[in-house]
């Protein structure tokens, strides 16, 4: 196929920074498809043209179940997106996945922008969401797409069908950049295509495949590949806590990451901001005025925790925003429930505080989620952590998306209560059950898991113990080597990093499991 040489279509043109950035601006092209369709549904589903066609999606109708359907279904495509790049994207490679991603969303795109029945849209949105779970923030671009359009009403549909379809622009970037970059290098080594990974690298760094700092990162990057790709990982290695790696814990810290960040109720706003603005009094301009800002808002305030995300630390940023979003829930509920049409000074001062909410999340909940799987896990057995906790952020994702308007219409503000509940909870759990991974190398955080395990020990407290005292592996490592001089527990915290990949390598120190000889997870 033109363009699916490992070179790409430029071959080698454009090299160093140039590169970089291109492919940077490719994949941010992707990045934008994954909050598009929370800001364009957020604004439509209340728009009069477009509850015409779909007039079963009038929440007025007291049907809030079949808007929840329709908006909701799209999670669930984009869970099955995920979980088959887990399954296939290795196989097929970095630009092949991305590229079938991009055409299946176009499809989804194609199919709900030409609807006329409930049946397509939902059919479309499903398909939109299997080509977006593939590619995983455009938010702010839909919103505001979405208040210019709200004044086109004298062309009819088009006020609802331009933003869905504008959706499919950023598709076409993302195949047309994919052809014109080169494969991932890394994925390349771990295919056995050394000579191919090292002319890539060699652009990287503009210089020979043969220079010294080219066969030095090949060389870490195979002595990476080996360590995952020894010993196959069974279930019971995976779902347990028996060795050092203490795998279940770090891929419940994935994941449970994952699922507080959809159950914080951040979607309870994004996909129905409008709806909200609407339920004050507001109309319809003002509403979508304000939503727009809304997202311009959150854009800014992700950016903020670019430059505080390593300064602070993980941990704290969870907690703290945790505590702020629970205090702005309770807020908003306590002033929805004094508002009414001839009382809207409540309703201003929960917009403010809807905006603050935003705030909040987008520091400490939005792109550290994302950080903390990759972190946390082990080499061994970080691409399926990765593929669960990606899974368990689509599926809370749809529940919430689902459940969300009928609980408005049920228990009204109450609703802002029950997630309230969710994020004072987060607290605790952050405080007790994920570690601080920020400023470690691999090989320290492993060696800080090995010792709790072996001293029986919460890792958070180990963790910041070995903050404490500096966060030396070495000085880890030797706690360790000293403690197993004394025991009968396996030498596998050799000096250096080789005990680390012993670790990696997945043994079970000795610890059996029904599992071991029978079902491995790259076989189901």
């Amino acid at each position: 196929m033109l363009g699916f040489t490992h070179r790409g279509l430029l071959g080698g043109r454009v090299n160093g920074k140039a590169l970089e950035i291109g492919v940077c601006a490719t994949a941010s092209s992707g990045f934008f498809l994954l909050g598009y369709d929370q800001g364009v549904m957020s604004g439509i589903i209340t728009e009069p043209i477009f509850l015409d066609t779909f007039p079963q999606m009038n929440s007025k109708n007291k049907e809030d179940a079949i808007q929840a359907l329709v908006v909701a279904i799209y999670e669930v495509g984009c869970l099955f997106g995920a979980l088959a790049m887990v399954a296939y994207g290795d196989k097929i490679g970095r630009r092949r996945a991305v590229l079938l991603g991009a055409s299946i969303m176009i499809i989804g795109a194609i199919l709900q922008t030409s609807s006329y029945g409930l049946a397509q849209l939902i059919v479309g949105r499903i398909v939109t969401g299997i080509g977006n779970g593939m590619n995983t923030r455009g938010i702010v671009v839909s919103y505001w797409l979405n208040y210019g359009f709200w004044f086109i009403t004298s062309h009819g549909s088009l006020q609802w069908r331009f933003p869905i379809g504008f959706q499919m622009l950023f598709g076409l970037l993302l195949i047309f950049g994919v052809l014109l970059y080169p494969e991932s290098p890394r994925w390349l080594l771990k295919h056995g295509k050394e000579e191919d990974a090292a002319e890539i690298m060699g652009w990287l760094h503009e210089c020979s495949p043969e220079d010294p700092q080219v066969r030095s990162d090949i060389d870490e990057i195979n002595e990476l590949n080996a360590a995952t790709q020894g010993q196959k990982l069974t279930w019971g290695e995976f779902f347990g806590n028996k060795d050092r790696n203490m795998n279940l814990w770090r891929a419940s810290a994935a994941c449970g990451s994952q699922a507080m960040q959809q159950i914080s109720g951040i979607n309870l706003v994004t996909y129905y901001a409008t709806v909200f603005e609407d339920s004050l009094g507001f109309d319809g301009t003002l509403s979508r005025f304000m939503t727009a800002w809304l997202g311009t808002e959150y854009f800014l305030s992700a950016c903020l925790a670019l430059f505080i995300v390593d300064r602070l630390g993980r941990r704290f940023l969870m907690m703290s925003c945790a505590a702020g979003m629970a205090g702005c829930l309770l807020s908003i509920g306590a002033c929805l429930s004094f508002a009414n049409k001839s009382n809207k000074g409540p309703a201003y001062a929960a917009t403010v505080f809807i905006f603050v909410y935003d705030s909040f999340f987008a520091i400490g909940w939005l792109g550290v989620t994302w950080l903390y799987p990759a972190e946390v896990t082990p080499i061994r057995t970080r691409a399926e952590a990765a593929g669960f906790a990606t899974a368990t952020n689509w599926i809370f994702n749809y529940l919430v998306v689902q459940l969300a308007p009928i609980m408005i219409n049920t228990i009204s503000w109450k609703t802002y209560f029950v997630f309230f509940c969710f994020n004072i909870a987060f607290v605790p759990i952050v405080y007790f059950f994920l570690p601080e991974t920020n400023g470690y190398k691999l090989e320290t955080l492993d060696a800080i898991f090995a010792q709790a395990h072996d001293k029986g020990e919460n890792p958070v407290f180990t963790e910041k113990r070995v903050r404490k005292d500096g966060g030396k592996l070495q000085a880890i490592e030797a706690s360790l080597q000293d403690e197993s001089n004394n025991t009968e527990k396996p030498d596998d915290m050799k000096n250096g990093v080789e005990g680390v990949e012993d670790r990696s390598e997945g043994s079970n120190n000795g610890h059996s499991h029904p599992f071991d000889e029978e079902k491995h997870i790259d076989e189901l």
